[in-house]
């Protein structure tokens, strides 16, 4: 299998507003690479649940916009898609203290995030 030349996730320049003028992310840059795990680390208000946001294009249902840059995933300009199309294209998130399903192990609970994805299983387990 080769290894494809873009990052999985980029993020470029993306700049977002709440209630169009409250500024809540200034050109944030982000690349993340296939099979990396990344933190968002920062104090209360730095807007990492903001970006989080953007990325999965739910900054709507929160009166919010992302107002410049670019985001893609696998490589598809994601900037504009709708949450529903980016779950089935595998963007998925669990949100750390969520305790989404806590009788499961972490390898459930992450193919249970997959389940709006068309791969099968054996697909999905070799993304794992």
């Amino acid at each position: 299998m080769s290894i494809p030349e873009y990052p999985i996730l980029s993020v470029s320049s993306v700049e977002a507003v709440y209630n169009g003028a409250i500024a809540a992310l200034h050109g944030v840059d982000l690349l993340v690479g296939r099979g990396e795990i990344v933190a968002l680390l920062g104090s209360n208000g730095a807007g990492k649940t903001t970006l989080l946001r953007a990325v999965s294009n739910l900054l709507p249902a929160e009166r919010g916009a992302i107002t410049a840059g670019r985001i893609t995933f696998g490589g598809e300009d994601v900037s504009r898609a709708s949450p529903s199309h980016l779950v089935r294209s595998g963007l998925v998130q669990f949100l750390e203290g969520r305790h989404c399903f806590r009788s499961l192990t972490v390898e459930e609970n992450l193919f249970t995030g997959a389940l709006g994805r068309s791969s099968s299983r054996t697909g999905v387990k070799a993304d794992l």
